[in-house]
């Protein structure tokens, strides 16, 4: 065991199935002996023109394996990280929300800049979606909310902000430098 937790905590995903594998007592489900006997049968060496699937597995062997407890902890909601779709209903002390692009679904920016003259009608469930989503997210805190907009907000969607929060309460970081 004393092993085991050593690689949970300093192996890889592969290193903790390879010594699982190894233990006559231990039985893995089917489908990671599957995925095993796959990548055993091509190799240790990465091919060119190996299939999409062995390609994951072989990364998905090499993400080290306390990745995994901290999704698991995520999962199970031990984490202070929430998505704004999970937090609905909830309340926190100090709320800090992370607005981007990652995601084609939402466009914070764009829903900023359409809050006073209204979205074009294709696109006004679109809007609505973002509005309600960034509302849920922004009447989580009890005492202190901040916003961090990964994307370049235009002139509009930063006077919509502006005009919300107060002029003080706006404050533009500098860019990365590129590199």
């Amino acid at each position: 065991m004393a092993h085991l937790t050593e690689l949970r905590l300093n192996g890889t995903i592969g290193d903790v199935i390879d010594y699982l594998a190894a233990i006559p007592q231990m039985q893995l489900p089917e489908a990671v002996i599957r995925d095993r006997q796959r990548l055993n049968d091509i190799g240790d060496k990465p091919l060119d023109d190996e299939p999409r699937r062995v390609t994951q597995l072989r990364q998905l062997r090499a993400v080290q394996y306390k990745e995994m407890i901290a999704l698991n902890q995520f999962i199970d909601g031990h984490t202070p990280f929430a998505t704004k779709h999970g937090v609905k209903g909830a309340e926190f002390e100090n709320v800090i929300i992370v607005l981007g692009r990652g995601w084609n679904k939402y466009n914070f920016g764009q829903m900023l800049e359409w809050m006073k003259i209204g979205p074009p009608a294709d696109r006004l469930e679109m809007h609505e979606n973002n509005r309600n989503l960034f509302y849920v997210a922004c009447s989580r805190p009890k005492l202190r909310l901040a916003l961090l907009f990964t994307q370049l907000l235009s002139d509009q969607a930063l006077k919509t902000l502006t005009e919300w929060f107060g002029e003080k309460c706006i404050l533009e970081l500098p860019a990365a430098p590129e590199g």
